[in-house]
């Protein structure tokens, strides 16, 4: 019984050393905590300005499917951004729409009569800079006449008064409403 008692209590004691020298080396004054991640992962939006319908678009890499032609809202999910808006901060937008010649007088796409999947197609691919924002938020790609792009950090919809585009719904926007957004 001795025996096993003394064996115990040296395996005890070690096991103290060994738990006292991790909690030193712990304590070294030296540490340096790592640096703390500057980006925040967002949820992906998009609203249609345009006249065409968006088949699927990318956001740095990012899949943000559909928007048809006058609608937008819904979120999926992710990109970075950083948590703080800076100068020259820009992403990468790539999408695939109609081409169709826009919509006829009663707002509807010229595609309308071609059979599905046969509709002509086109491709693009840019640098968009974001809009200034002050706290990460739902990244929101505004697809406008022209293929231009607008890019804002909110949470609110383009409808909301306070909304930073001023724009309102999604929904065609005529040469000169665009022609005056533009220009802000």
């Amino acid at each position: 019984m001795k025996i096993y008692s003394k064996t115990l209590t040296a395996t005890l004691a070690r096991c103290l050393i060994m738990i006292g020298v991790i909690a030193l080396t712990a304590c070294d004054s030296n540490f340096t905590p790592p640096p703390t991640d500057n980006m925040a992962g967002s949820s992906l939006s998009a609203y249609n300005f345009s006249a065409e319908g968006i088949q699927e678009y990318f956001v740095d890499g990012a899949w943000g499917s559909g928007v048809g032609i006058g609608s937008g809202g819904g979120q999926v999910c992710c990109v970075k951004i950083p948590r703080k808006w800076h100068e020259k901060l820009e992403v990468t937008i790539e999408w695939r729409r109609t081409d169709c010649g826009g919509v006829d007088a009663q707002g509807r796409s010229k595609c309308r009569d071609m059979e599905l999947g046969s509709w002509p197609k086109k491709t693009l691919k840019k640098s968009v800079p974001i809009e200034p924002y002050s706290a990460p938020d739902t990244v929101q790609v505004f697809f406008l006449p022209h293929d231009e792009i607008k890019i804002y950090v909110s949470d609110m919809s383009p409808g909301h008064q306070e909304h930073p585009s001023n724009l309102g719904r999604a929904r065609p926007i005529s040469e000169e409403e665009f022609q005056r957004f533009m220009k802000k």
